[in-house]
């Protein structure tokens, strides 16, 4: 491939939040993201149908070529925080570099509360 074929890819912010908006919430014992406490379990149409779930609870800074992933979660009672938060830390970091070849410096976790299951 010589220089003229290469193309650059722009990646919208909306779109990265997407992203690690779904991986998140396809940790085990994550029950909601984001402070407005968007439910993740009621299935994908149920997340997507609310106004902007995503912008809610996930933000995506750069800072000096350096991405910082900012996130808010709920989790379920009986799971082990730490091993959730690092859970997350790896889906987010997995999903970003498969799905659009984004290097994550750093994935922030703030757990805003524990639910109890019916």
């Amino acid at each position: 491939m010589n220089e003229t074929d290469k193309q650059e890819v722009i990646i919208a912010p909306g779109v990265a939040e997407s992203i690690v908006f779904l991986a998140i919430s396809q940790v085990e014992g994550v029950a909601l993201v984001g402070p407005k406490t968007v439910s993740v379990s009621g299935g994908l149409l149920g997340a997507w149908s609310k106004k902007n779930p995503v912008s809610n609870g996930v933000l995506i800074l750069e800072e000096d070529g350096q991405i910082t992933v900012e996130a808010h979660v709920k989790l379920f009672y009986g799971y082990r925080l730490q091993e959730v938060a690092a859970n997350i830390r790896a889906a987010v970091h997995d999903a970003l570099l498969a799905l659009a070849c984004i290097q994550v410096a750093r994935v922030n976790i703030t757990i805003d509360g524990i639910i109890f299951k019916a």
